[in-house]
């Protein structure tokens, strides 16, 4: 019979794998027959595609480890601690993390179209020409090549030719938190936006303590995102999709017709949707 400290082992180990449909609703079945209701709690964007199973077998020493501590049925403290110490290398991602610890203050990401190739425009005829105080940038997309184009294309010549370039893509998770932790500010301009998965960006960003900002006009794409709210308030991150013309004209025309209700109706719209 396992010791209790070797149980509680077990025990821990066994909620790593508590995720899984399966298991979670047996747990509900079993609250709700002593009569207790777990709220729902949907999986972060994020979280849904690291923080699992897979992405934890990819971690071969991590799993050997933990096969080596159910071997010996949690009672090997040297196992235990093993498994500790690289469980703890998959939550904070050093075992996979290509950060070098360096952060920029504006990273742009996607700026191998055309969106990108304004955005290098307008950093080399104005932000870095008007803007007193300096400030460090670099470049980012899923493909470094076309990005190091285009940057050779607009900053040849200039003292930014060699702004550097990140690699990062939703299809690989650890490069958006390395992404996120790259930068103090996010400006995503790889649209269209309904096309991305984007929101795992803006939840790294939140999981980082990042701020970001994007440039579109899609409202769709803005209601998906709102589920981010509160957890963009709890990690301090500021979010700030549409932040360009497109996307202010929904504002201003709500804003519009709010002032035309209250001078027809003298009442106040409470809310409005745009479509």
């Amino acid at each position: 019979m396992a010791s209790e400290v070797a149980q509680e082992r077990l025990n821990y180990i066994s909620t790593l794998y508590g995720q899984e449909d399966v298991e979670r609703d047996a747990m509900a079945a079993s609250l709700a027959e002593l009569g207790i209701t777990m709220p729902e709690k949907a999986q972060l964007p994020f979280e849904r595609v690291y923080f699992n199973g897979d992405m934890l077998a990819k971690y071969e020493p991590c799993m050997e480890a933990l096969q080596s501590v159910i071997d010996t049925d949690g009672e090997d403290d040297d196992a235990y601690a093993s498994f500790e110490h690289l469980f703890g290398k998959f939550m904070d991602f050093s075992w996979c993390s290509s950060w070098n610890g360096t952060r920029y203050d504006i990273v742009i990401y996607g700026c191998s179209g055309y969106t990108g190739y304004l955005s290098m425009e307008y950093l080399k005829r104005v932000a870095l020409k008007r803007t007193p105080e300096k400030f460090t940038f670099a470049f980012a997309g899923r493909s470094p090549a076309k990005v190091a184009e285009m940057r050779d294309r607009v900053l040849k010549g200039t003292p930014w030719e060699d702004t550097p370039i990140l690699k990062a893509s939703y299809d690989d998770p650890v490069s958006m938190i390395d992404l996120a932790r790259s930068a103090r500010c996010i400006y995503n301009v790889a649209g269209p936006y309904m096309l991305t998965p984007g929101e795992i960006m803006i939840d790294a960003c939140c999981f980082a303590g990042t701020h970001y900002c994007d440039i579109n006009g899609e409202i769709p794409w803005m209601h998906r995102i709102t589920d981010l709210h509160e957890r963009a308030k709890d990690c301090h991150s500021i979010i700030c999709p549409a932040s360009a013309v497109a996307g202010g004209y929904p504002d201003i025309l709500l804003s519009l017709c709010a002032k035309q209700i209250r001078d027809d109706y003298g009442e106040e719209l409470k809310s409005g949707c745009c479509y």
